[in-house]
């Protein structure tokens, strides 16, 4: 194949790659588009002829899909340049060294007579390997992961489908996908090549290959249809105020106005709660960043402001728990402070924080940032912080409900909702449901809105429990344990609501037991496929 040929499938794959994700055209993305997508790019590293061609045009590819789906990493304030720049290579790099493992088993090279063998099974290879990837894309870098630019939130709107992470994980999504999209190209492979078609044993191989991924997508769909039949029963419910006050606290001279925006909207659902219950709301829940002063420190600044209505005193004469986005003080004398969720009781007395304990790498945080010659470097010669200080301790707040019970909350920070690691770890400390608080209004697109909530939903799914997102900007959400929305709130608007929360029975799920078994089995199958045919190969 012509290298200008392999350069255009690579770039076909990453737009339509890039269409199926969430994005500006197709709001909740395509999950068909997603099923194709990387067709091309089968096709392309089918015909590469070295590692480094190979490497190339997968980092190439992978690249690509980030910086048309990740544009907006570029509006983040002063850390746009690191955010936007240092991913899109760091992603690149990734994609360049999962190129050497797709020309392994893939490419055009000479291969011990062992694998020739198992040629036809390479679209099972292929959907190994890209689950691998993505998988250490979104988890196993730990703090360099980013979830974002996947397969799996491709098919957000296959909600028959999506069931099967609380089995799988996400991956299991993935594992599907990656293996059509391969199957498809190794169809166009057998269809175009006139020693294929006449290979009886190649078509049979690859029917047999192909009955099996129809049926994989068919017990995926039975399972599916079963989980979103089954009739949900909450035990309790939460009447919850959610607070979407649509201003960026990071614009300088607005320290209160989130507060006093956040106020109005708050009364207006607050009274809709009265009208519909008869009570007040069990809680009420403000965006990340709403407050600019760290507590505890600042706790008396905020009995007497903002005016005309102080904080503190304004819960209080509410009557009702408040959770609200801020910062919280690690180490004073260090400088070090934590992206924290603080908790108000109904008496308006602060009951501690969670402090986010994934940080976005290169825009919250930057690598060495704990040692103070390197935030003295970056404060000097760059002329912004260093970020915040990751938290460490599982946090979790406990809301008396007005029906006599209550409900233990765990509280994830903006995009840890995107990482399943961290809310099992919430899940498993006896989390009843998730409450996220979110600020995105400095991306200033909806499709980076809808990225983020299409990732944050299979949270629900995967641990079977309510996740309420409670936006600055959007997209502030409700979502039941069959990732299904119940309430929802437009983008970039100032808006509130009132809504009863269901709050359903703890179910420990497979994937909540096990975590991310499946991606592990793929590394293992990928691992004994290299060693025992580099064997045979070497007896050869």
């Amino acid at each position: 194949m012509n290298r200008i040929i392999q350069v255009f499938y690579v770039i076909f794959s990453a737009i339509i790659f890039s269409l199926a994700i969430q994005n500006e055209f197709i709001p909740f993305g395509s999950p068909f588009l997603g099923l194709f997508a990387l067709a091309p790019l089968y096709l392309a590293l089918k015909n590469s002829r070295s590692y480094l061609e190979a490497s190339l045009l997968t980092g190439l590819q992978i690249c690509v899909v980030h910086l048309m789906s990740s544009f907006w990493l570029g509006f983040f304030r002063d850390f746009a340049i690191f955010t936007l720049g240092a991913s899109a290579l760091g992603t690149g790099a990734q994609g360049m060294a999962f190129g050497c493992y797709f020309h392994y088993f893939l490419g055009k090279r000479k291969i011990p007579s062992a694998l020739h063998q198992q040629r036809m099974y390479q679209p099972l290879f292929f959907a190994l390997l890209w689950t691998l990837y993505e998988w250490s894309k979104s988890s196993a870098l730990g703090f360099l992961a980013y979830p974002w630019g996947t397969l799996v939130i491709t098919s957000y709107k296959w909600n028959l489908l999506t069931q099967i992470v609380d089995i799988t994980g996400t991956w299991g999504i993935t594992f599907l996908f990656s293996l059509f999209a391969a199957l498809v190209g190794e169809g166009i492979c057998l269809l175009s090549s006139s020693i294929a078609r006449n290979n009886s044993s190649q078509f049979f191989q690859y029917r047999q290959l192909t009955a099996c991924c129809m049926a994989f997508f068919v017990l995926s769909v039975v399972y599916g249809a079963w989980q979103l039949n089954k009739e949900l029963v909450p035990v309790k419910h939460m009447e919850t105020v959610m607070v979407q006050q649509n201003i960026d606290p990071w614009v300088v001279g607005r320290d209160d106005q989130p507060i006093r925006i956040s106020q109005e909207l708050t009364d207006a659902a607050v009274e809709d709660c009265v009208t519909a219950t008869g009570e007040k709301p069990d809680l009420v829940v403000w965006s990340e960043s709403v407050l600019s002063y760290t507590f505890p420190e600042s706790e008396f600044y905020y009995y007497d402001n903002p005016d005309p209505r102080p904080l503190i005193p304004y819960i209080r004469k509410l009557d009702v728990p408040f959770v609200i986005g801020g910062a919280a003080t690690v180490n004073r004398a260090k400088k070090m402070y934590a992206n924290a969720a603080l908790f108000f009781d109904k008496e308006g007395e602060y009951q501690g924080y969670y402090g986010k304990m994934h940080l976005v790498p290169f825009a919250e945080v930057i690598p060495g940032a704990q040692y103070e010659w390197v935030r003295k470097l970056l404060e000097t010669n760059l002329g912004f912080s260093s970020g915040w200080t990751p938290g460490t301790e599982i946090t979790l707040f406990n809301v008396p409900l007005k029906s006599g019970s209550d409900v233990t909350i765990s509280i994830p920070i903006c995009f840890e909702d995107a990482f399943p690691m961290v809310c099992r770890a919430l899940f498993r400390a006896g989390s009843e449901v998730f409450v996220n608080i979110t600020n995105d209004s400095w991306s200033m697109t909806n499709s980076a809105e809808y990225q983020h909530f299409a990732i944050a939903s299979f949270r629900a799914i995967e641990f079977r429990t309510t996740l309420i997102r409670s936006t600055n900007s959007g997209y502030s959400v409700v979502i039941n344990p069959k990732g299904q929305v119940i309430a929802d709130m437009p983008l970039f608007e100032e808006a509130s609501l009132y809504t009863s929360v269901p709050i359903y029975k703890r179910q420990v799920t497979v994937y909540c037991i096990f975590g991310n078994w499946l991606p592990l089995l793929c590394l293992i199958l990928v691992s004994v496929s290299v060693i025992a045919t580099e064997k045979k190969g070497r007896k050869q």
